[in-house]
């Protein structure tokens, strides 16, 4: 069965069983839970069950599936615990068995296939930051077919810039063309990194109310963290 645990609606606030409500329960997954958890496919099969208690049949339309398969599916995961069956109807008869997802889960980073909490880090990223490569690489090549490395000498160590046939890309980074892949270091105390974070946000949400209907879109990944990057 689950193993339910509640968080009172408060910041880092965990609670019992005792409290009264609101509480918010979760589920602490397990190792065979979170191969399915993180299992592609079962994605939408999650997000399906999370909702409301379903049954196959309905699982099969919802998802566009053969009722063999859509069956087979919630079998696994109510063998491996992360579907429980909510009720069964009767329907001429018949019972038909309801399923349901618990909408929250805790995955420890000990129960993933990660030796180290940075290499769990890493496979949450990898994923998009290779898709932001593929971005970046696609609108670079609207302005030049080639593209590449240029070192050269600098006053202290030798530069490593991207670039196409005519140079570094300066013009591209650092003028008008709406892309940026930047890696700063700056040195801030405890408030300044925070007011920055703050800013950051801040101008994110003013950007959400620009949104144009039909216009093309734009990703922004950020990342700030304490230490520097060579």
């Amino acid at each position: 069965m689950w193993e339910h645990r509640y968080r009172k609606k408060q910041p880092n606030v965990l609670v019992g069983s005792l409290y009264t409500l609101p509480v918010t329960p979760y589920s602490v997954a397990t190792s065979p839970q979170t191969r399915l958890l993180f299992d592609p496919e079962m994605r939408p099969l999650l997000q399906y069950l999370m909702q409301a208690p379903r049954s196959a049949a309905e699982v099969a339309r919802q998802l566009d599936l053969p009722l063999t398969r859509a069956s087979y599916l919630l079998l696994k995961l109510q063998q491996a615990e992360v579907a429980l069956v909510e009720r069964v109807d009767r329907r001429a008869g018949r019972p038909i068995k309801r399923y349901q997802v618990l909408p929250r889960w805790f995955i420890p980073y000990e129960v993933t296939a990660a030796e180290t909490l940075d290499a769990f880090w890493w496979e949450q990223l990898r994923p998009r930051m290779a898709q932001v490569a593929v971005l970046a690489a696609r609108q670079v090549q609207e302005r030049a077919p080639v593209w590449g490395l240029w070192l050269s000498q600098g006053t202290a160590d030798s530069n490593l810039e991207i670039g196409d046939e005519t140079g570094p890309a300066q013009d591209v980074f650092a003028g008008d063309e709406p892309l940026m892949l930047t890696i700063a270091t700056v040195r801030l105390d405890g408030p300044q990194a925070r007011r920055l974070k703050g800013r950051l946000l801040a101008l994110l949400n003013e950007a959400a109310q620009w949104e144009t209907p039909g216009a093309p879109e734009y990703t922004l990944s950020l990342l700030l963290v304490r230490g520097a990057v060579a």
